[in-house]
C-alpha cells in the first residue's frame, strides 16, 4: 500500500514559496510555465480546495486518473483529497489559483444553507471543466485579484473582507455549476446579493452608474436590488457608484496630471461640466481647487 501525504495549505504554501496568503487559510497565486514545471510530473493529495483560471495558454492536469487539458478561460475545482499532477503546459501560459483551506471553505459554506445546497461537491467531484466567456473568466479573474490585494495590504477589517471574496466566489461557483440556472434571484439570500453588488460596482464603477447593469447581472429586478441595497446599507446603489466614483477621481486628481478633460473622459462623464459639477456636488469645490490643495471654491 502506497501512502501519500496530504498537504496542507501551510505546508504547500510554504514549500513553493507563496507570499501572497492568509494565514492557513487561503492563498492566491498568478503563475507562468516556469513556476509549473517547479512540479511537474509530481503526483500530490492536497487538503484544500483549489480554483484554477487560465488567464492565456494551456495546462493539462491528471486529476483522480482523469486527464483534464484546460485552454484560456478555461476554469476547474479540485477538492480535497484529491490526487492531483500537473503534467504540462503552453510556453505563454498564464493562471492564477485560489487555494482555500478545506474548514476555511466549509465554513463559509455553513453560514449560508441556501448556498451550501447550490454547491454538491458529487458533482464537483467529477472534475467539471467551467468554459467561461471573456466578461465572466474577467470577472473571476478580479475577483482573485482583490483576494490578493487584501491579504497583501494591513487592514482592520480583513478577515471579513477576505471572507466575503471567497463567499463571492462560492456563489459565483454556484452559479456556473448550473449553467445561470442557480442566481443569486434563486438563492434569495439578501445578503449574497449585497455582497456581489458590492464586488460589481468597485469592478464596474468608472463605466456603469445605471442601477438596470447590475441588476441584470445578478439577474434580478433594479426595484429589488434598490430595495435590498437600502435595506442593509441605508445607502443606495447611486449613492455606492457616487461614492466610489468620487474617491477615484480624488486619487487622479492627487496622484496623477491628468487634465480635467482625460479625467473626465477616462470616468465617462458626458462631459466636463458634467464632471465638475458632480464633483462640486461631492466636495465643494471644483476639480482643479481641490488638486491646489484649497478648502473654498
Amino acid at each position: 500500500m502506497t501512502y501519500h501525504h496530504i498537504y496542507n495549505l501551510t505546508e504547500f504554501t510554504e514549500q513553493l514559496g507563496i507570499s501572497d496568503t492568509y494565514g492557513a487559510s487561503v492563498a492566491c497565486i498568478t503563475t507562468d510555465r516556469n513556476f509549473m514545471e517547479a512540479f511537474q510530473n509530481t503526483p500530490l493529495t492536497l487538503g484544500f480546495f483549489s480554483i484554477i483560471l487560465v488567464i492565456d495558454g494551456q495546462l493539462q492536469y491528471d486529476i483522480s486518473g482523469r486527464h483534464v487539458t484546460l485552454e484560456m478561460h478555461d476554469l476547474i475545482v479540485t477538492l480535497p483529497h484529491q490526487s492531483v499532477m500537473f503534467t504540462s503546459c503552453s510556453q505563454e501560459v498564464t493562471s492564477i489559483h485560489l487555494l482555500i483551506d478545506a474548514s476555511y471553505f466549509n465554513n463559509i459554506l455553513d453560514n449560508d444553507e441556501r448556498l451550501r445546497g447550490s454547491l454538491p461537491f458529487e458533482i464537483l467531484s467529477t472534475i467539471p471543466v467551467f468554459h467561461l466567456n471573456e466578461s465572466k473568466a474577467a470577472e473571476f479573474y478580479d475577483l482573485f485579484r482583490q483576494i490578493q490585494k487584501a491579504m497583501s495590504q494591513p487592514h482592520f477589517y480583513k478577515d471579513e473582507m477576505i471572507r466575503n471574496l471567497v463567499h463571492i466566489s462560492q456563489l459565483y461557483l454556484a452559479e456556473q455549476l448550473y449553467g445561470g440556472i442557480v442566481s443569486t434571484h434563486d438563492i434569495k439570500h439578501k445578503e449574497n446579493i449585497f455582497k456581489i453588488f458590492i464586488h460589481l460596482a468597485a469592478r464596474n464603477f468608472r463605466t456603469e452608474r445605471q442601477v438596470k447593469f447590475y441588476a441584470d447581472h445578478l439577474n434580478i429586478t433594479t426595484t429589488y436590488l434598490s430595495r435590498v441595497v437600502k435595506e442593509l446599507s441605508g445607502n443606495t446603489v447611486y449613492g455606492y457608484l457616487s461614492n466610489f466614483l468620487y474617491n477615484e477621481i480624488c486619487m487622479l486628481l492627487k496622484t496623477t496630471d491628468m487634465t480635467m478633460i482625460e479625467i473626465s473622459e477616462e470616468l465617462n462623464f458626458n462631459d466636463q461640466s458634467a464632471f465638475t459639477n458632480f464633483f462640486k456636488q461631492k466636495a465643494g469645490m471644483t476639480p482643479l481647487a481641490y488638486r491646489k490643495g484649497k478648502t473654498i471654491i
